[in-house]
């Protein structure tokens, strides 16, 4: 079913924006960037959220969400459907520190879209070159509602038991909630398209309410607010710059991370290649449990979340710390590849 196809898209949409927003996160040295760092990690955990929420509506009409070896991201990446790259998304997304480029990267990952919605493109054909982000998620909304329509009682036939719910899981903004009819998926869908990566009412009305709220704004404002230096206020033109009052950034003080690094950049039985290892196997442990938390499992989701993710930070922050063999003063950056 090409709804199927794209919901998958969808759930690895989700899955490849959490690398880099966690390098970028635990690259930064504390106590500094405070605040940048906390409107990081609620974006991150939002991600999680949208994994979560895809995940239960292709659980709700039947289908089988995939988290594995084959379909794990890898960096530099370009986000495509069907071999052809989003218009939104034509530019690279790297592993990189904390720093003014790799904010703006974030930006325009979740730049908001104001989305032309069309009818076929989902099916046999493809009608636009490039769907928008928007228009790709506005799409599976839409047949959706077709199919609900052509299938009364006959879409929404998963497995109940396979539902994700609140109980598992939850930080930052919004909720898990169950997927078990078109009223539900349609709910589930919205979230994950107004925090970000999809068209976020941008009406002034809107705005000033979200304005001031972190885990209320979507996440593009909150990468603006990094870049600029300065918070959004209910008064701002939600299509400028943050007015508000301003935000202590030190873009140096990160630590000097291989942008885009991989296993083989590590001399073996060195520190870093070490804990990059340990890393990796952390990493795909947690993976795995994420794959047993959508297909049968949902409790397993708590464990990925609490023991695996914070698993990893402490890691990664060593690793981060380690200088590697041979560089110009570069540190180590963990490569979240698959290992067996």
């Amino acid at each position: 079913m090409e709804l199927l196809k794209s919901l998958q898209l969808a759930l690895e949409l989700e899955w490849a924006t959490l690398p880099p927003y966690l390098v970028a996160l635990l690259s930064i040295k504390g106590p500094q960037n405070r605040e940048a760092a906390d409107l990081i990690r609620g974006v991150a955990m939002e991600e999680m959220l949208h994994f979560a929420l895809v995940a239960n509506v292709i659980n709700a009409i039947g289908g089988r969400p995939v988290v594995a070896k084959e379909n794990c991201p890898t960096y530099p990446m370009r986000m495509t459907f069907e071999g052809r790259p989003f218009a939104d998304r034509t530019f690279p997304i790297n592993l990189g520190c904390f720093s003014k480029e790799s904010i703006s990267t974030f930006m325009k990952i979740e730049q908001p879209q104001e989305p032309v919605i069309k009818t076929a493109w989902l099916d046999t054909v493809i009608d636009v070159p490039a769907p928008t982000i928007g228009e790709f998620y506005e799409e599976i909304k839409s047949i959706l509602r077709e199919l609900d329509a052509a299938l009364p009682e006959g879409l929404f036939v998963g497995d109940p038991a396979h539902q994700l719910g609140g109980d598992f899981f939850w930080g930052g903004g919004g909720a898990i909630k169950a997927v078990t009819d078109l009223d539900s998926a349609l709910e589930a869908l919205e979230t994950v398209v107004e925090q970000g990566e999809g068209a976020w009412p941008l009406s002034q009305e809107k705005f000033s309410k979200k304005a001031g709220e972190p885990l209320e704004m979507g996440h593009y404002y909150r990468f603006s607010e990094i870049f600029y230096e300065r918070h959004f206020i209910d008064s701002d033109d939600p299509r400028g710059l943050p007015g508000g009052p301003s935000m202590a950034v030190d873009w140096n003080a990160v630590f000097p991370i291989r942008e885009n690094a991989t296993s083989a950049d590590y001399a073996a039985g060195s520190m870093a290649a070490t804990l990059n290892d340990a890393f990796n196997r952390r990493y795909t442990m947690m993976l795995r449990q994420l794959d047993e938390s959508v297909n049968g499992a949902p409790t397993a989701l708590y464990t990925a979340i609490m023991n695996g993710m914070h698993g990893l930070t402490s890691v990664a922050r060593e690793l981060m710390a380690t200088p590697i063999e041979g560089s110009d003063g570069e540190t180590a950056c963990p490569t979240f590849e698959w290992v067996e």
